[in-house]
């Protein structure tokens, strides 16, 4: 189980939180390292198809980082 950094006005039991901010911070660190994947494969896009590739990677790495975000933020929110 999780420690949580910071207590909140959030009404979820103490031990829900804590087993929530794991679970999300495992999704946070997943998220990270796809967001990063992306980006690498934008920079790295070969051939006839790169700019459509070159294009679509920045779109999904984009959309991870808003995700990413949202994740980090939620775990702050439940005092993680």
């Amino acid at each position: 189980m999780t420690d949580l950094a910071f207590d909140t006005s959030n009404d979820l039991p103490k031990d829900v939180r804590a087993q929530v901010v794991g679970l999300l911070n495992d999704r946070l660190a997943d998220a990270i390292d796809l967001e990063t994947q992306t980006k690498q494969a934008h920079w790295n896009v070969k051939g006839p198809q790169f700019i459509a590739l070159h294009k679509l990677f920045d779109e999904v790495h984009d959309a991870v980082e808003e995700y990413v975000d949202l994740l980090a933020e939620r775990v702050v929110q439940l005092g993680g």
